[in-house]
């Protein structure tokens, strides 16, 4: 089991074009408000500057790519200290165009910044894997696989033009993007100290690996410590201390978050019972899984799918 395919499909995990910022010259910044969800940058020409309240000045390159998972408040502007206009006065004072481009002139060397976010459902603790990831994730262009390069490329090309589709297919590679921006991240994050235990991270780890995706791929089955434990071939002691040292949570606890992101899934797509529902994942009884699921997200199963349903 795809166990981050897996996490992104059980919370409609999709990905918006907001916006294209283009100035010719060093004298502009542009402030960026706190976000409802997480939000993304693509240099797609020139060079820039981010910032945020808690870093210093970042540049970025023309093939960066940037997250901000929590939607921190941010700063891009033409220059390390450059003062920065708030979007809302940008786009009233230059209005965008028909490809959605905000310009901002200027006679210097062209920047072009492809901006975004990520919208999922329900759950109003945070997404799974963005709460996972830190502050700021900067992937740098020329470091990154050539996968993600390519990708860069076709989505600066497709925001670039006005050819039939392009707004389309730019829409769909901004979650190819993700992934393989998290991909990238998780490659350099055993060699860093930007974040603590996190399932992401541990992926990489053959055995916890392993028993993350038997959880993934058989939500409903009976799981113990013990029977995880067995499967990848560790002691129940061993695997419950490694298990909770590299995912930050017990395995009955992952289990647990696992089952209610599905039954989630299964509310907003499916006219499936309740009662159904709770079976499909591993509950056997209706009133154990309503106050699981009303304790992670806030209301009962009932509601939650009168008002997230997303089958029509």
């Amino acid at each position: 089991m795809d166990v981050l395919a897996d996490v992104l499909a059980a919370t409609g995990f999709r990905g918006v074009l907001l916006a294209q910022l283009r100035s010719s010259g060093s004298g502009w910044g542009c402030a960026v408000d706190q976000l409802d969800t997480a939000g993304f940058h693509l240099i797609a020409e020139g060079a820039c500057w981010l910032r945020t309240s808690d870093t210093p000045p970042m540049q970025l390159v023309s093939g960066d790519v940037v997250l901000l998972p929590r939607g921190t408040p941010h700063q891009l502007t033409g220059a390390p200290h450059e003062d920065a206009r708030p979007y809302a006065e940008l786009e009233a004072a230059h209005p965008p165009g028909r490809e959605g481009v905000v310009d901002l002139g200027g006679d210097g060397p062209v920047v072009r910044v492809v901006c975004g976010k990520f919208h999922y459902a329900g759950n109003t603790t945070g997404h799974p894997v963005l709460s996972a990831l830190p502050e700021v994730v900067h992937v740098p262009g020329m470091s990154a696989d050539p996968q993600l390069q390519g990708i860069i490329r076709i989505l600066a090309s497709e925001t670039s033009g006005g050819q039939p589709g392009s707004r389309a297919v730019a829409t769909r590679l901004t979650e190819v993007l993700f992934v393989l921006a998290v991909r990238a991240w998780i490659e350099r994050a055993d060699s860093t100290t930007e974040t603590g235990p996190s399932w992401l991270t541990a992926l990489r780890d053959p055995r916890i690996g392993t028993a993350l995706s038997l959880m993934h791929e058989e939500p409903h089955r009976d799981w113990t410590v013990e029977s995880l434990a067995r499967t990848v071939a560790m002691s129940r002691p061993a695997f419950a201390r490694q298990f909770k040292a590299v995912v930050g949570l017990t395995p009955l606890a992952y289990l647990s978050r696992v089952r209610i992101d599905l039954a989630a899934r299964l509310l907003r797509d499916t006219d499936n019972p309740v009662g159904d529902v709770a079976q499909a994942v591993g509950y056997t009884s209706e009133f154990a899984f309503s106050r699981a699921f009303s304790r992670e997200h806030g209301i009962a199963p009932g509601r939650y799918r009168r008002t997230t349903s997303t089958r029509s």
